[in-house]
């Protein structure tokens, strides 16, 4: 008893005099775990402010940049623009717009993107003859597009764009462009369109035969063969008769008659009514045809430059050709010239790549390289060292050589290819959309062209590029085709490549610049700017002439370098179809709009038909 008594004293006091140390090493852990607190909350609180900070300065202009929305965090303006463009439909008018608040020169910020937009002619002026202002943008997409470097024609710049340039154009002049052979391979693709045309107008011709002699057979009970214009209007007198057994028969003509009936008496009346259109225009002939205008000139475009590049030319119909123009213009209509979602906030891309567009611009880009990669393989294994066939054949000489410069790769070649496959379709074609547009919309214009063209050239030979001289009227056709496609767009951007001025107005360097045409093509000095008036480009002299605010193919080192192509493809092909064709609105539809286009990286004509009529 008194042994356990003794253990629990000893005990008691052992206790006590290990409560100090423990009270110790209590307090000790206590404010380890305060300060550790305390640094994570001081280090986070400096994390914290540096973030404000850097969102502060980011929001914040640049001493001198141009007058704009205000800047936000993250986001810069892009949110102010965004509004004002879904109210306006078009980025060139959204520019007009902020234009009309700010000024002509224009400063934005839209994500990590500083832009700068131009207004006016002084100011667009200033930047282009700018040596300061020739770069091309730097972001993500200008990468990704071409194997995540910059590499190319159009969208580069510094020392590789001078020597890829410099060598293009010498070596492209080797197989035509600009000499009379070019000339000669214009006129035949332009000729290929006519048979291209004059093949659909006959097999229109059969399909409605065929669809005519059908319901033939079904209003009067056995088959009768349709052939000729007379017999066809006979029918109306069965029709009355035999209204139910031609409603029940799927007649599927060319005008999507059974599309637009809901009813037995309403496809009366509309059978009715197009055989009344056709009588007085003579629709349901040889001569005539209803096709998409919109999109009938890309491959015409393409072969007159693929054929300098490649040595090949496509069929009018090539699938391939025809799906990849496709998916390109469905691309160029989601991206525009200042850029995408994915570009200005390049974490999209890995968050959200379908909703930014990385997804679909990768996608659309990797078939056009699957594209040209076959054709440098053929070329590289039909290659002749001795005897270059073309432009393809030429650089894997150069890249087969000792002296070859580290600006010359195959990817390069294969960039090139990419950008003159596009340039060489998309900007050429779309003129040419518009200005059928407007020839069916403004048939008096047609009028004096074709007025011209049986003064000129008759009908005894096909148009050359000789003729370009002697044709005022033609020339002036082809000016305001391209004052109507230009001015729906703005410019390819270029890029600040140091600190410069814009009519004392101060740009970083690495700024994207960027023309809003819109404002030199479509504005009051033009007087009625909306209509399509050749007029305007020939002066009491009955010459051409041209205002100094028209350049659409650009000033200075960056002008286009295939405006001596565009200007004849365009002379060619407008003039060749005017010769053997007549357009107008198809009749008995709404007449399509100028008004109402696809926005994107270049402007095209929402689809329209056109009636096709072969000139006697």
């Amino acid at each position: 008893m008194i042994g356990k008594e003794k253990r629990r004293v000893f005990k008691s006091r052992l206790r006590a005099k290990q409560q100090p140390v423990r009270f110790i090493q209590r307090t000790g852990r206590l404010l380890l775990r305060n300060e550790v607190k305390r640094q994570m909350i001081v280090t986070v609180s400096l994390f914290l402010i540096v973030i404000i900070l850097l969102l502060y300065l980011e929001s914040r202009k640049p001493e001198g940049y141009p007058p704009g929305p205000k800047w936000w965090p993250i986001l810069g303006s892009a949110m102010e623009v965004a509004r004002i463009r879904k109210d306006a439909g078009y980025l060139f008018k959204t520019c007009s717009i902020l234009s009309e608040k700010y000024g002509s020169v224009i400063g934005l910020k839209i994500g990590s993107d500083r832009i700068v937009i131009l207004n006016d002619y002084n100011s667009v002026c200033s930047m282009l003859t700018n040596p300061d202002c020739e770069g091309r943008p730097t972001s993500i997409m200008y990468k990704e597009r071409t194997w995540g470097k910059r590499r190319g024609l159009i969208l580069v710049d510094g020392k590789s764009w001078i020597e890829q340039r410099r060598f293009v154009l010498r070596h492209l002049r080797n197989f035509g462009y600009g000499r009379n052979s070019m000339a000669a391979i214009i006129e035949e693709e332009a000729l290929k369109l006519v048979e291209h045309f004059e093949k659909l107008l006959r097999e229109e011709y059969h399909d409605i035969n065929d669809n005519i002699n059908r319901t033939s057979s079904v209003c009067n009970n056995h088959n009768i063969s349709i052939n000729n214009d007379d017999e066809i209007y006979e029918l109306k007198n069965k029709i009355s008769e035999n209204k139910s057994k031609i409603f029940k028969y799927n007649v599927n003509d060319k005008y999507n008659i059974d599309k637009e009936i809901n009813n037995e008496n309403n496809f009366h009346d509309k059978l009715n009514i197009k055989l009344n259109d056709n009588k007085s225009n003579n629709a349901f002939t040889s001569r005539q045809m209803v096709i998409s205008m919109h999109d009938a000139f890309g491959v015409t475009v393409l072969n007159t430059l693929w054929r300098m590049m490649a040595g090949k030319r496509f069929n009018t119909g090539d699938e391939t050709l025809m799906y990849l123009q496709k998916i390109f213009t469905k691309l160029f209509y989601e991206i525009d010239m200042i850029g995408a979602p994915f570009s200005h906030f390049p974490l999209l891309r890995f968050i959200a790549p379908k909703l930014s567009g990385y997804q679909f611009f990768i996608e659309t880009h990797q078939q056009l390289w699957s594209f040209l990669y076959k054709e440098l393989e053929n070329h590289k294994d039909t290659f002749n060292p001795n005897a270059p066939r073309d432009f393809m054949d030429v650089y894997l000489s150069v890249l087969k050589s000792k002296e070859c410069s580290k600006t010359f790769s195959e990817s390069q070649l294969l960039a090139i290819c990419m950008d003159l496959f596009i340039a060489g379709s998309e900007t050429t074609s779309k003129t040419l959309s518009f200005c059928f547009l407007y020839l069916i919309l403004f048939p008096n214009v047609q009028k004096k062209a074709h007025e011209e063209i049986d003064r000129v050239i008759g009908d005894g030979r096909f148009p050359t590029l000789a003729d370009r001289t002697r044709m005022t009227y033609l020339n002036a056709i082809v000016l305001e085709s391209l004052r109507m496609f230009m001015g729906r767009n703005l410019n390819i951007p270029h890029r600040a490549l140091k600190d410069t001025y814009i009519m004392d107005h101060r740009i970083p360097k690495d700024t994207m610049i960027i023309v809003n045409f819109n404002e030199l093509f479509m504005n009051k000095s033009w007087s009625d700017p909306e209509e399509f008036r050749p007029e305007r480009f020939i002066d009491k002299n009955g010459r051409i002439s041209v205002q100094d605010q028209y350049f659409p193919f650009s000033i200075g080192r960056r002008r286009c370098m295939g405006e001596t192509l565009a200007r004849s493809n365009l002379f060619i092909v407008i003039t060749t179809l005017l010769q053997k064709f007549t357009f107008s609105v198809v009749p008995g539809e709404q007449k399509p709009s100028t008004l109402d286009f696809h926005d994107g990286v270049t402007a095209a004509p929402k689809p329209f038909k056109v009636l096709v009529t072969a000139k006697t």
